[in-house]
This record gives C-alpha cells, structure tokens and sequence, in this order.
C-alpha cells in the first residue's frame, strides 16, 4: 500500500464520511460534532481529528474507521478510498513513475507450474503457452509472476506466491502488485478478436475460468486484482484503441460469490453503452457459483412452501437478493435492503446469526398472503415502507432474476457455496480424479478376472 494512498485515506473528511456510512453526528458548531451514539464522542472538523473521552481513544480518519467500524489498518484505508469523499486538505500528488520490469528470474518454472497444476488445479496446457509467451515466469524466491502485456510490452506484474505461510492465524500466500504498475491495467490475455470481456479478481480466478472454458475465443481475459470499475472501463477503452473493437458480445463479470463481489456486481449490471452503429454493450453477471444453493436449504424451501402453496424459489430468490443466502443478517446487495433474512446493521455491529426456519417461515406467509389471481405479488412482498423507490425498484429486478434462473436456467444443489472460480475448478478436477481412479480398479479388477 502506497504512502499517497494513506495520504488520502488520512485526508479524508471525517464528517462527509460519516454521512455516507450512515453513522449518525449531532452538529454543535461549525467546528464541532457529537456522536449520537457516543455522546463522549467528539469530533473537530477543522482538524479533522476526533477524541472519545469516555475511552481516551483519539486519531485521524483512519484511527476513527478502525475504532468505529471495525477495520484493521489496510481495511480502513481501503474503505476511506474507495469513494470520492470531500478532503480536509490537499493531497500532493506526485509524478508516478514509470514501470521497471526488474524481476530477477530463477533459471526454471518448475515450482509455479507445479504450484498452478498440482495446488490451484491450472490446466497444464494453459500453463505452458503463458510461459512459452512470457506472461509467466518464476522469480529467485519462487512466486509466480504474472506479467502485465500491453502490445508486446511489459507495464506491469504481480507475484503469486508458491508457498503456505500463516498469517494472523490463518493460511494463506504471498501477494504483491509490483511498484508502478500501470494504473487501471493488470494480467490479461486476448484470445482472437475480443468481441467479449472476462473480469476476475485475480490472475488464478481468470486462469481457472479459462482451464473451465478452454474453447473460450474472440475475447480477452482480464484481472483487475480486486473490485475495480476504473479497471473495466479502461480495459474496454484500450482494447477499442489497441484493438479496434468493443465487447459488443457482452461484458461478463466474474468476481467472487461474496459480499463484496455481490455489491460490486449491483454497481456494475446497470452500465449501459452503445457503439456508433447502435449496438448495445451490456454487462452480465458471472459469479463464480451464483447458481448454487445448500441442499440443506432446499429441503427447509420446500417444506415450508408446501405449508403455504407456493413455490420455493420465491423464497430462494429473495433470500439470495438479501444475503447471499448467508446464515447471517449481513446484506450483500449495493442496496442496503433487508426484510426476511437481513437488515441494515449500524456501524461496528457485528453480523447476528439467523434463524433460518423463523425467516423461511415468515417469508413463505408473506409470499401466501400477496397473490393475485394465483400469481405472487412480488412488489407487494418485498415493499418496505420508507424505503427509496428506485432501489425499491432494483431490488424486484434482482429478485425476479434470481427467480427466472432457478426456474428456466436451472439451480444447483451443493453442501457447500463456493467462494471464486478457483474454488469451482478444484471440485472439477478433485471429481475428475475421483472417476479416474474408479474407472483404473475397474480395468485392474477386470485383467484380474481375465487372467482368471
């Protein structure tokens, strides 16, 4: 994380941020605020520090995000520069420098490739052609490198680690987006004229698409290293000037099945252009497993939809719009709509577990009471009274999306959601290995009876 960046987060105006998180100031003076909350709580607005006698706790915008939502530090800066939130002063920008590519390259791949093969699951094909090409290489310390191209040139590479290591109780890898990458750029790979565009969170997540999808052609393949919209709009701008063409075919979304990926996919469904001649560019939903629902649900669906003489995917569908099908009260959609399964939660509250069957149960009579001439209402299902109209009106799309993919495209029971593509791809092949091995006793069993 760069200095300029936490430059900006600590500029943040902490009032302005305030009101666009919905935690709730009393204004004494124009210099002065009041927690509501916290009456001790006071903010100086021209400093923009705060100080909670109550507690001796005191600091700048990031120190208010990390006492008062929760964060650690990288998240709180994260969360104070995703917005265009006012700045208490000017930030200094500097000139930003060019990329260097100054890797130093060990003298084989064999740890990325059996990294990406054997742990990520990468098809090996797909592996060899991106080294045969450059786009990845193995540094001295053994990470994977991604290699940024853009016309032949490297402007950019991150590092995947190879290697498990344990942070703050958890295990997980090395990462790191090199110094000077370009800006809104990252790993891409085109593959013919690209009439489509791929999204991912990260260089495994697009590599486990493509090793699902190996017949993919005529599209590029992009990793915006996280939740990056200036990333697809200028991916899309350069592809037009490098390339000549514009994803008429579709821009296709294909970030995590999370909380985060489910807000930003809110965001971006709604970006609409056309080309010169007229052709629409529409943006779809790619959600790595967005079609999958707990067996363990369906059965408490359906038990409850009989009771009331309605079909379960309605509350399936709902519930997915509201929280991901959390078992929490946590909302994941870019809305902050909640009624059945979730609810806005105030700032630093931690998510509640739910009772499931009460909310399935209140849901379905609710659904039972608002038919019309033997259809669902669903307008009259989800209203809550107070909330804005349009979002009102974005949730009953969502919800009737929801609704037709169950129905027409299908669902898909699993034990458990997956989180990303990578996620998907192991299944796939941990399956493959599975009828592998069956299928090998089968033969050995059947040269033993032969031999007999």
């Amino acid at each position: 994380m760069s200095q300029e960046v936490i430059q900006v987060a600590e500029a943040t105006d902490i009032v302005d941020f305030c009101a666009e998180n919905n935690y709730v100031l009393e204004r004494l003076t124009e210099k002065y605020y009041r927690g509501v909350d916290h009456d001790s709580l006071i903010i100086d607005r021209k400093k923009n520090r705060f100080q909670w006698y109550s507690t001796g706790k005191y600091g700048n915008s990031i120190d208010f995000v990390r006492t008062f939502f929760d964060k650690d530090f990288r998240e709180a800066v994260e969360m104070l520069t995703e917005k265009e939130y006012k700045h208490t002063k000017e930030i200094p920008v500097k000139p930003r420098k060019e990329f260097v590519y100054d890797i130093a390259h060990d003298q084989t791949t064999e740890q990325a490739e059996k990294y990406l093969v054997e742990q990520r699951g990468i098809d090996q094909e797909i592996v060899h052609a991106l080294i045969s090409k450059g786009l990845l290489k193995q540094d001295v310390r053994k990470n994977c490198v991604f290699v940024w191209g853009e016309t032949g040139k490297a402007v950019g590479a991150d590092l995947q680690g190879t290697v498990q290591m344990t942070k703050n109780g958890k295990r997980t890898t090395f990462k790191q987006i090199r110094a000077n990458s370009k800006q809104h750029y990252g790993f891409n790979i085109s593959l013919g004229l690209p009439r489509k565009l791929y999204f991912f969170e990260s260089p495994i997540d697009l590599l486990s698409y493509w090793s699902m999808n190996k017949e993919l052609t005529n599209c590029r393949l992009v990793s915006m290293n996280g939740l990056k919209e200036k990333t697809i709009m200028n991916m899309i701008n350069h592809t037009f000037r490098s390339r000549g063409v514009l994803p008429t075919e579709g821009v296709f979304i294909g970030v995590d099945n999370d909380r985060a990926g489910q807000k930003f996919m809110d965001k971006v469904k709604h970006y609409r252009f056309a080309t010169k001649d007229e052709k629409e560019v529409a943006f779809h939903n790619l959600i790595a497993g967005d079609q999958h629902i707990p067996r363990a649900y369906i059965e408490m669906y359906e038990t409850t939809a009989n009771k009331y003489n309605i079909d379960w995917k309605h509350i399936a569908a709902i519930h997915k719009t509201e929280t991901n099908l959390g078992n929490t009260n946590e909302i994941t959609n870019n809305y902050e709509y909640g009624k059945f399964f979730g609810r806005e939660l105030l700032p630093g509250e931690f998510p509640q577990k739910v009772p499931l069957s009460t909310a399935i149960e209140e849901c379905a009579r609710e659904l039972a009471r608002n038919k019309v001439n033997g259809r669902v209402d669903l307008r009259s299902v989800l209203k809550v009274n107070g909330f804005p109209h349009s979002k009102q009106f974005n949730i009953e799309q969502k919800t009737l999306q929801y609704y037709e993919n169950y129905s027409n495209l299908g669902y898909l029971p699993v034990e458990q959601l997956s989180k990303d593509w990578n996620d998907l791809l192991q299944i796939r092949v941990g399956s493959s290995k599975k009828n592998e091995k069956y299928h090998h006793k089968q033969k050995s069993k059947e040269r033993v009876l032969l031999r007999g």
